[in-house]
């Protein structure tokens, strides 16, 4: 009997080890058909309680009264946590500092919510869509009309947001009636702190070409930053699980685009990209880009963008295909390796579900983590320390747990700001 137990307790021991391997990329991709299975919820409208259980069960997070740091060897910061007085559906959105102790958020819809912080999040106003401006048609009545922008359906939705001075841009899924596919967007926004509004200004970014039903709208990328300059866009474009689309010059599918605001023109810089939805820095001290993405089983990388490079997909990846990936039809026969192409700077095994990403600045504060990137892993619910030596990632160091970390600021000051998929709000205190 007591073998028998201590064989039980060892397959139990192995099964949890194993786990975060199997739903790391499911943080993703795996929602697609959990989300299908929730009946009687539209994805405007699921909130919380939508989630799939194996992999956002809200007890997840702990209620504790102990105090929440990010917690290094090297050193600690403190956290204080508030309630995001609003619902946001998974997979949730972005997020913007603004003057005064103000933040705006912007949900997977499009719904914007202006906030303050003073002792709690606390809502100024609330739920305006983004929306643009229809002149009348010939045969309409009405001289003009607001249309939604963002298609909002499954995992599709606001994938990201820039602030630059007045200028609020958002990267986001929508629908093409005349093509009958999605694409991928980038619109400017003109905000208006005094009477917290946004106003559509112009699309600035179409990707191409439409895409059609069914696809993986997690898997579009859409990650935003600001390049060597204010009027130099970067966006990062998934392959909408269409992978065959990817080595194909003629699309923008799995590719970095470099966006010349003033010329309203774009480029293709990078190509070979999965699914880059993780986060995108652009670092102006070192003129570095750095992308964190989602590769296949076991394949999450942090990659050195560097233009005209292609980084493989789906030729060769560190990681392997998933027994359920049903859609894409993957085709590489080279998985585990990298040549030919330019290697990640680093890789995940198993994958983290990998998230947001951002630098601690010189600050004074923390002379340790002076330069080191923090990057979120989503499916192990882990904030990552990477340690920095020149373009080199020597190693990641896990220094917060228990917070599924959608967006991540981290200012001037070293201070962090982070929103999770559970409506939290982390701020350092």
């Amino acid at each position: 009997m007591n073998s028998r137990i201590n064989y039980l307790s060892c397959l139990l021991s192995a099964l949890l080890l194993y786990m975060p391997a199997v739903f790391a990329d499911a943080s993703e991709s795996a929602i697609s058909d959990a989300s299908a299975a929730i009946e009687g919820q539209s994805p405007e409208t699921a909130g919380a309680e939508s989630y799939p259980i194996h992999v956002f069960r809200k007890d997840a997070v702990s209620d504790s009264d102990e105090p929440i740091r990010i917690l290094s060897n090297f050193g600690t910061q403190n956290l204080k946590l508030h309630k995001l007085p609003f619902e946001d559906s998974y997979p949730t959105g972005p997020f913007e500092r603004l003057e005064n102790d103000q933040f705006l958020f912007i949900s997977k819809c499009g719904d914007v919510y202006f906030t303050r912080l003073t002792e709690q999040l606390e809502l100024v106003k609330a739920g305006k869509s983004l929306t643009k401006y229809i002149p009348g048609a010939e045969n309409s009545t009405d001289e003009s009309s607001a249309k939604k922008v963002v298609y909002c359906r499954d995992l599709s939705g606001v994938k990201d947001s820039l602030l630059l001075e007045n200028s609020l841009f958002v990267s986001y899924t929508t629908w093409d009636e005349t093509y009958n596919g999605a694409r991928l967007a980038v619109s400017e926004f003109e905000l208006d702190i005094a009477n917290a509004d946004i106003i559509f200004k112009r699309e600035i970014y179409l990707s191409r070409p439409a895409i059609k039903e069914p696809f993986l709208g997690h898997q579009v990328g859409g990650k935003l930053v600001s390049g060597e300059n204010n009027n130099t866009l970067y966006l990062s474009v998934g392959d909408f699980s269409k992978p065959e689309r990817v080595q194909d010059k003629t699309t923008s599918i799995g590719k970095v685009i470099r966006i010349d605001l003033r010329r309203l023109s774009a480029e293709v810089f990078s190509l070979g990209h999965r699914s880059p939805s993780g986060g995108l820095f652009y670092d102006r001290e070192s003129n570095e880009l750095w992308l964190s993405e989602h590769g296949p089983r076991g394949g999450d990388e942090i990659n050195l963008v560097k233009k005209g490079r292609n980084y493989g997909w789906p030729v060769v990846s560190y990681g392997t295909i998933y027994e359920r990936d049903g859609m894409g039809n993957y085709y590489g026969n080279k998985f585990n390796s990298h040549e030919g192409f330019e290697k990640p700077a680093m890789t995940f095994m198993p994958s983290v579900g990998i998230g947001a990403i951002a630098k601690y600045a010189s600050t004074g504060r923390n002379d340790y983590w002076d330069n080191d990137l923090f990057v979120a892993g989503m499916a192990s619910l882990t904030l990552y320390r990477i340690k920095k030596e020149g373009s080199h990632l020597v190693y990641a160091e896990p220094v917060l747990n228990g917070y599924r970390i959608r967006a991540m600021k981290i200012d001037a000051q070293g201070n962090f700001y982070i929103k999770t998929d559970h409506n939290q709000f982390l701020v350092s205190e």
